[in-house]
């Protein structure tokens, strides 16, 4: 009769709770590690400005946690072979002819496979969430063109400032319109908004693809050559976000995007977040309502509110406005180069900048490419932009002669 021997029983118990308790203090190391490195994910990025932003950095948040997991589980296993398997000094022999271990393969394929499926399902429910349809939506138009943002808003006769007497406004054609239950439109090369108010911001272009990307909201949308597409955003933290553009559609790519003058002004395209809706009126709609019922009187002043309105900026250099483009030529001067009017068979400046404006490849300066868009006259073709601005323009073009 064979009995146990009972210190190697023992010693065998011992063995093997110290192994179990390493490998649950390694187990412990590993989740808790992930957890902290998930923790970096809020320094990682940008601050969280809409709710779409904090399921983003959630689910981001989720991913980090669960590849830390893997890395230090991976790292961690490696170190432990090397350290507890390695070569000893004056062993020469093979390793043991170890192959397969059935129940460790269905281990690293069945867990892998479960959270690729949880993190799939809930991707899709943060991806739904953040593009679902909310009341009360407010609808902004966005054009990307060769290279700027341009966002146009509208409004009706229930949305003017109270001190508004539609009877009383000077274009007589504004005020029909109004009244008979059309809405005016206005564009603006920045897009504002009010913290609390979902946005919907329908998008087109009428050149090459362009990707409407805001970091802050963690929205990014691709425009599509003939094709209307959107995004959806409801913002929760008032202030500037930049607008950038994300797809490389030209020389002037990097002119699509917000930037910050010298003096502190915002230029080009930017996001702005009003604390709440009076102050989004009071600081932005109203003002440019106001402007388009009752536009200024002398065509000088009126040509430097309305040239903001188009996507000029994202080309040209302009000191007078903070334009900092490269793509076009300079607009600084651009009153005084007589030059052009006899390289062009023009009447005369105006003559010059007019033509420039509704066909820009009719004369191209040299040192520059052929990317102007055409400004057309009539409402039903793209870069509408009626004579009265025009004319407007070259008043104000023709006062830069410095």
């Amino acid at each position: 009769m064979n009995l146990p021997k009972v210190g190697s029983s023992s010693s065998s118990k011992g063995s093997g709770a110290i192994n179990i308790f390493w490998i649950v203090l390694f187990g412990v190391f590993v989740v808790v590690g992930g957890v902290l490195i998930g923790q970096l994910a809020p320094s990682m990025m940008p601050v969280a400005g809409s709710t779409q932003a904090v399921q983003v950095d959630q689910l981001f948040q989720v991913m980090l946690v669960i590849g830390g997991i893997i890395f230090l589980l991976v790292e961690g296993l490696l170190v432990l072979t090397v350290i507890l398997w390695r070569q000893r000094k004056g062993d020469e022999s093979d390793g043991p002819p170890i192959h397969g271990h059935r129940t460790l393969e269905l281990v690293w394929t069945i867990v892998p496979a479960i959270t690729v499926l949880m993190l799939t399902l809930y991707a899709y429910t943060v991806w739904n969430n953040t593009r679902a349809v909310m009341p009360n939506e407010q609808q902004v138009g966005a054009l990307g063109q060769r290279f700027a943002w341009t966002f146009t808003y509208d409004a009706g006769l229930d949305d003017l400032p109270p001190s508004v007497d539609v009877s009383t406004l000077p274009d007589a054609e504004m005020q029909a319109k109004l009244t008979g239950g059309e809405r005016v439109e206005f564009q603006s090369p920045q897009l504002h908004t009010w913290v609390g108010q979902q946005v919907n911001v329908l998008m087109h272009t009428d050149d090459v693809n362009h990707a409407f990307w805001i970091p802050g909201m963690r929205i990014k949308q691709d425009l599509l050559a003939g094709l209307v597409t959107n995004i959806r955003f409801n913002p929760i933290v008032p202030g500037v976000y930049r607008i950038v553009c994300a797809e490389l559609c030209g020389g002037g790519h990097g002119d699509m995007a917000g930037k910050v003058t010298d003096n502190g002004d915002l230029v080009g395209a930017w996001l702005i977040v009003h604390a709440n809706e009076e102050d989004y009126l009071n600081e932005f709609y109203y003002p440019e309502i106001m402007s388009i019922l009752y536009p200024p009187t002398d065509p000088v002043e009126l040509g430097r509110e309305v040239i903001q309105d188009y996507p000029c900026s994202g080309c040209h250099t302009l000191h007078d406005l903070g334009w900092t483009g490269v793509t076009g030529p300079a607009l600084d001067g651009i009153g005084a180069r007589t030059q052009r009017v006899a390289a062009t068979g023009s009447a005369d400046m105006a003559d010059y900048i007019h033509n420039s404006i509704r066909n820009p490849s009719a004369y191209v300066v040299p040192g520059y490419n052929n990317v102007m868009l055409q400004f057309n006259p009539n409402e039903g073709q793209p870069n509408y932009m009626p004579d009265s601005d025009l004319e407007a323009i070259v008043a104000y073009l023709l006062t830069q002669t410095q």
